[in-house]
């Protein structure tokens, strides 16, 4: 994790005497009193490196696990430095939870960034029913796997480097494989890893896409959002490493029109991103798939390879990493698209 944003002097600033029977804030209709136990969530960006936006650690070597609890403690009036050296007076306030792992430390929080961010959770997360629990992610490294399922690629030199690039536990650069003596090294433990993903990858299984949606804004007699996708689908473009050589496209005849959500949740996901009214709204979807055999390649230069699917249906939620806050689930309608 990493520290920002403030420094160690203005630990030495007095500390506001605020009765713990009046809220010391109050964010989008929540209030926050010292002495709550507040619920730490997950990265609002799922950003691979998992760094928090909103929160620091007073010590680089603490560890705080998602959904940890920590109890409010104090808020003072912080400052910071400028490139001078000078002092710079911050209108917000600081917060500090106290965590029991690290009792002697601190964990620093922009309260109204981290409930606006998801990082603090300010509503228990439900179990809402959605679509598909059941369902895996499909990554990169899996779209060249499904296209050799379905027969359209096979195991050339160029599409087992492909699929090197792409795996999770490599770096995403990946340049030892493009030389052709390294490549050869490894081309044997490469080659035998694909066969066996390939033989592992159940055609019958629900898959899903994380995406943003981009929708109309919230229509009260029908309740929920109007989405009418773009030129490219109503799935995501895939993108690999590797796609000058292997460009892979899902393809669907089926499409989300309507996503729907109860007003009441529509309320409170529109209050706490300050979007109340507004004609346009933005939240993340986990798309639902299925693989079907299908089609080749529909270009040249580079070549684009199908990857035709059975688009089941949508949850959407409010944050990418789409694992809490859920808003609504829609079900597909068949519709034409040209690939």
């Amino acid at each position: 994790m990493h520290n920002h944003l403030y420094i160690i002097p203005f630990l030495l600033l007095g500390i506001s005497c605020t009765s713990a029977q009046k809220p010391v804030a109050t964010i989008h209709g929540h209030a926050f009193h010292l002495g709550d136990s507040l619920t730490i969530g997950l990265p609002h960006d799922n950003d691979p490196s998992e760094i928090y936006k909103a929160l620091s650690w007073s010590q680089e070597d603490m560890e705080i696990p998602a959904f940890a609890k920590g109890e409010l403690k104090i808020h003072i009036k912080p400052f910071k430095m400028n490139v001078f050296g000078e002092r710079i007076n911050e209108p917000d306030t600081v917060y500090f939870l106290s965590l029991p792992q690290y009792p002697k430390d601190s964990l620093i929080i922009d309260l109204k960034e981290a409930v606006e961010r998801g990082e603090i959770l300010t509503e228990p997360i439900r179990e809402d029913k959605t679509l598909y629990p059941e369902a895996v992610e499909l990554r990169p490294s899996d779209y060249i796997v499904a296209l050799i399922k379905i027969g359209t690629l096979t195991y050339t030199d160029e599409v087992i480097q492909v699929y090197a690039k792409n795996l999770k536990d490599r770096a995403q650069t990946s340049d030892d494989i493009d030389d052709p003596r390294e490549f050869q090294r490894q081309r044997a433990t490469l080659l035998a890893k694909l066969k066996a993903a390939v033989e592992k990858f159940d055609l019958d299984r629900v898959y899903y896409l994380r995406h943003k949606v981009i929708t109309r804004g919230y229509d009260s007699k029908r309740s929920g959002y109007a989405w009418e996708p773009g030129v490219d689908g109503p799935l995501p473009q895939p993108y690999i490493v590797g796609e000058e050589a292997i460009r892979p496209h899902f393809f669907t005849e089926k499409k989300v029109p309507f996503i729907s959500v109860p007003t009441d949740r529509a309320e409170r996901f529109e209050k706490r991103t300050d979007t109340q009214g507004m004609g346009m709204q933005a939240f993340y979807v986990k798309s639902y798939i299925r693989i079907v055999p299908g089609r080749f390649y529909v270009a040249d230069q580079p070549p684009i390879y199908i990857i035709p699917v059975n688009y089941l249906g949508l949850d959407a939620y409010e944050f990418p990493h789409c694992a809490y806050y859920h808003l609504g689930s829609s079900k597909t309608e068949e519709v034409h698209y040209c690939p």
